[in-house]
């Protein structure tokens, strides 16, 4: 769940005053048209940026840079990390997190030179939340323990308020340990209460509700939600903080199944999300709608709006961007104690006034950084390329493996039940020129040859079906299927089999139409009618019906034949293919019902049986319904 990350990061001293209007950035633009003193320039473009950051990051970052440029050029190391700090925030809003870390690295930096604690506890939490975001919990955990280190001597309760609020969103995403995470964030909203700063206020109440909302408290989140909406409004905080804070609203709402007002409060985050800028809340925001709709079993619009959530998530985030985000991490480290190498050579240096020992240490070390650097760079590269061989070698194992299985199913089903039938064909084809066999036996054998061809074509084309199925592992095209037409279909294919034992079937649908493919929905009912009329006596009814409950359409195969016991039915639920003899002592794979539970699942079916030895059963195909 998104955690006001925003609100979070805007801790910050220099930030200037967010209430700015548009008669201001005219001006200011204006006045940039005719100004030439570069540090008045500076300091306009700072002001733009500061203005645009909580509306439109992107704009914000191109006044920053240019602000940048002039700091650098004027030699003003605060600046020049101010800038940096603030160019970091607006890439995390972007959700650049890469950027983002660069900038608040190149920021800290300078702060740890100018010895500005207050500046550098700011940037450390700043980046402890960026990791937090990535899901890297030690890093954020490594980076907030640092800046309460510097916060707890400075005494600053502006700065505790706040990273307790940050300890407190630790505990309830890392560890889930939501008790401790309220003893955090309780005591952050009481110290900002008291010092009466209202961000921090509005980011406590925020955080508060999604713990309860963690816990199904429904009302308390919701009132607490509240309470931070009516703050925002009151001291025109960020779109982006909107945007948030409604996304929330509606999650919880949709956890507790009151559908219309969340799909109110979801419209509302998403206007203010594309406002602001921030892919990441409008990324969460179709996450949980899609969690929405699938507790509302609207398995199409639940389709919808995961493909959207995919579609920003892999552009936002890949195994690359962390990668990238722990490059970043390891330079700042070398960096830093390249650093302290220095300051100690320096040191020994001074106190024994040898210049020359110092040109040795110091060009020496450069060589080691850069051999050591270089043998980084090569293994980093080796185990990337390792790493792609091993994703190829374990795909190409598991295609192995299937193809082992469909092998051995295959073999098992050529060595036993296709070589049985084909043994009674050579026999029964033998004893047929027989002169010494009475007409009744002819008869007879010519009907158990007949039920044993019927018997290997049925296998035969399930058989040929399942190991395509398995081999090729194609997903279906899922669109509105008439059942009707299915039914008829699968009707008239088993239409002989059942006029030779005498077995009427009988249909009573309705013309309803499910989701699924033509195909598969025929194949599944011709395999459920077959079975149907093998295990029933001569002379009995095969039942076909339908009918719609909630969100499925239900067909329902019914016969009156010999059942199931309970382990048979076990045997079937658990897929482990048994064979039985039919009525008349027809023989079969074990296989088409495997292959229905198969089938279906790939159009997002699914299979239910009911049957007691003695008294038919009951074989239920669910879909979804329109």
């Amino acid at each position: 769940m998104y955690k006001l990350l925003l609100s979070l990061l805007m801790i910050v001293c220099y930030v200037a005053a967010s209430a700015q209007n548009s008669k201001m950035v005219d001006s200011l633009l204006k006045r940039l048209d005719t100004e030439k003193a570069d540090s008045i320039k500076m300091k306009i473009y700072r002001k733009l940026g500061d203005y645009y950051m909580d509306n439109n990051a992107g704009k914000a970052i191109e006044y920053l840079e240019n602000s940048l440029e002039i700091a650098k050029k004027l030699d003003m190391p605060l600046q020049i990390a101010n800038n940096y700090y603030s160019i970091g925030f607006c890439n995390l809003i972007k959700s650049d997190f890469n950027k983002a870390l660069e900038n608040y690295l190149q920021s800290i930096r300078i702060y740890e030179k100018l010895k500005d604690s207050f500046r550098l506890s700011n940037g450390l939490m700043a980046i402890g939340t960026l990791y937090s975001e990535t899901k890297d919990f030690k890093k954020t955990n490594e980076y907030y323990n640092k800046a309460l280190q510097l916060i707890e001597a400075q005494k600053d309760t502006v700065q505790l308020a706040s990273i307790l609020a940050q300890k407190g969103n630790l505990y309830d995403q890392q560890l889930q340990e939501y008790d401790t995470a309220l003893i955090y964030l309780k005591k952050s909203l009481s110290l900002a209460r008291a010092i009466k700063v209202d961000y921090l206020v509005t980011n406590a109440l925020g955080n508060i509700g999604l713990i309860y909302k963690h816990q199904f408290q429904t009302n308390k989140a919701l009132q607490y939600f509240d309470s931070a909406l009516l703050a925002y409004e009151t001291m025109d905080a960020p779109v982006d903080n909107y945007a948030a804070i409604y996304n929330n609203i509606a999650a919880t709402h949709s956890q507790a199944g009151n559908y219309q007002q969340a799909k109110i409060a979801f419209d509302k985050s998403i206007q203010f999300a594309l406002k602001a800028g921030s892919p990441y809340i409008e990324m969460e925001n179709y996450n949980n709608q899609a969690d929405m709709y699938s507790r509302m079993k609207n398995f199409e619009l639940q389709s919808v709006f995961l493909k959207k959530y995919y579609n920003i998530k892999d552009s936002l985030f890949t195994a690359d961007n962390k990668n990238h985000l722990t490059q970043l991490e390891t330079d700042y480290q070398m960096e830093k104690k390249n650093t302290e190498i220095t300051k100690k050579e320096a040191e020994v240096v001074k106190q024994k006034s040898q210049r020359n020992v110092f040109v040795l240490i110091a060009g020496g070390t450069a060589l080691l950084l850069l051999t050591l650097l270089f043998f980084y760079r090569k293994i980093k590269i080796n185990n990337q390329l390792l790493q792609k061989k091993n994703i190829q070698i374990n795909q190409q194992k598991e295609e192995l493996e299937t193809l082992n299985q469909v092998k051995d199913r295959l073999f098992s089903i050529i060595s036993h039940d296709l070589r049985n039938p084909l043994i009674t064909l050579r026999t029964y084809l033998s004893l047929a020129d027989d002169v010494t066999l009475t007409a009744d036996k002819k008869e007879l054998f010519k009907r158990s040859t007949m039920q044993a061809v019927t018997q290997t074509c049925e296998m035969l084309d399930n058989l040929l079906l399942w190991a395509n199925l398995q081999i090729k592992n194609t997903n279906p095209s899922i669109t509105p299927v008439k059942i009707n037409d299915c039914i008829l279909d699968a009707v008239n294919t088993i239409q002989a089999q059942a006029t030779q034992k005498q077995i009427a079937v009988k249909t009573t649908v309705a013309s309803e139409v499910a989701l699924g493919d033509l195909t598969i929905v025929t194949i599944a009912l011709r395999n459920l009618l077959t079975n149907a009329i093998k295990y029933s006596p001569s002379g009995s009814l095969v039942n076909i019906d339908a009918e719609k409950k909630g969100n499925d359409l239900l067909i329902k195969i019914k016969d009156a034949g010999i059942g199931m016991t309970a382990e048979q039915l076990l045997h079937l639920n658990t897929r482990q293919t048994d064979t039985t003899m039919g009525t008349n002592g027809e023989k079969g794979s074990g296989l088409g019902i495997f292959l229905v539970q198969e089938l279906l699942e790939k159009i997002n079916g699914r299979l239910t049986i009911e049957s007691t030895q003695g008294h038919g059963s009951c074989f239920t195909i669910l879909l979804p319904a329109l």
